[in-house]
């Protein structure tokens, strides 16, 4: 009976033993089932994304493919109106030359044209007389009387007074080449009086007066023109200006950007 009860217990013990590896052995494969799962589950992941970036990687590709072909036509376009463009600049840019050509031409034809550009045109002066000697007589192109017979045969220019600094100018109503400047003095009295003026064109002096006689033939310089917009009779010293005409020869009127 003691020998029955051993051998019991220790069945008993063994099928326990036996029941434990069973249950490790079970929590093992259950262990090794999730990790499979989830190693599985890892993996779709992966392939999800990996297909996702595909998709995605393919419609970026294709938009890229659509917008260079956009941008293949554009440029395309854009050459074509390049070409035309430039054919077209081209023409304007020998119509302005053939235009230029006849402007030039038309002008060299106008320098052998030197005519008197000052008459009639506007004037004025530092101390202009204030009854009948007035400035705009100097390009009235009367200059026949210097005398007074009668008021209304006064032909000539007189200053108010002999204060120094004396000025008498021409407006020529635009920018004129010109070819010399003529001064018609008093015949009758007084040339001296002149005597130390000079004659400017805009800026630039022409010529000055230095001895006393009936008329001044100032030329400008054909190899440097002169282009001037203004005539001007300075006279610096303390004496009365008095003259019968103050003439103006040249040719134009010229644009400030077309002088040659």
């Amino acid at each position: 009976a003691v020998v029955s009860t051993q051998s019991t217990g220790e069945a008993y013990e063994l099928k326990k033993e036996a029941y434990e590896l069973k249950e490790e052995a079970y929590e093992l494969k259950v262990g090794a089932l999730e990790t499979r799962l989830d190693l599985e589950k890892s993996l779709l992941e992966t392939l999800l994304l990996m297909r996702n970036q595909a998709t995605a990687t393919s419609l970026y590709v294709e938009e890229i493919r659509s917008t260079l072909t956009t941008l293949s036509t554009r440029l395309d376009q854009l050459e074509d109106k390049v070409d035309t463009g430039t054919e077209t600049m081209v023409r304007e840019i020998e119509q302005a030359r053939l235009t230029a050509m006849t402007i030039k031409n038309r002008q060299k034809a106008w320098l052998s044209e030197v005519r008197l550009i000052s008459l009639y045109k506007m004037t004025g002066a530092d101390f202009e007389h204030v009854s009948s000697h007035y400035s705009d007589l100097i390009v009235d192109g009367q200059f026949v009387h210097d005398r007074q017979v009668e008021n209304s045969m006064r032909t000539y220019f007189h200053t108010a007074g002999a204060a120094r600094d004396n000025k008498l100018w021409i407006q020529l109503g635009g920018i004129f080449r010109i070819h010399k400047i003529k001064i018609l003095n008093l015949r009758h009295c007084c040339q001296e009086r002149l005597i130390g003026a000079h004659v400017y064109a805009d800026e630039r002096l022409l010529g000055t007066v230095v001895e006393a006689k009936g008329s001044y033939e100032f030329f400008a310089n054909e190899d440097d023109p002169t282009y001037a917009s203004k005539i001007t009779l300075y006279q610096p010293l303390a004496q009365q200006t008095h003259i019968l005409e103050l003439q103006v020869w040249g040719n134009g009127p010229f644009s400030a950007d077309d002088k040659f």
